[in-house]
């Protein structure tokens, strides 16, 4: 199964539990994965969901039921 980067967000977050800024999340990815993909942060941002932070337009890559994140604070994000 080839993993995208939607799904190595996810086992960062699994992983590193709780709110993380999306620099030590990216790390994260970076140690487990290598230097597959150029960052997560628009990844993560799009995967915010319109209710939990998320911006409500079409912009997003995810449809609705996949945006599982919520965004705490300036960069930090929880699952």
């Amino acid at each position: 199964m080839k993993i995208t980067l939607y799904d190595a967000i996810i086992d960062a977050l699994q992983t590193l539990g709780g709110e993380r800024h999306y620099t030590e999340i990216n790390d994260w990815i970076v140690s487990k994965y290598g230097p597959r993909w150029k960052s997560c942060n628009t990844e993560m941002a799009d995967m915010v969901h319109p209710e939990r932070g998320g911006k409500n337009n079409d912009s997003s890559r995810h449809p609705t039921e996949k945006r599982v994140l919520s965004r705490k604070g300036d960069g930090i994000y929880s699952l």
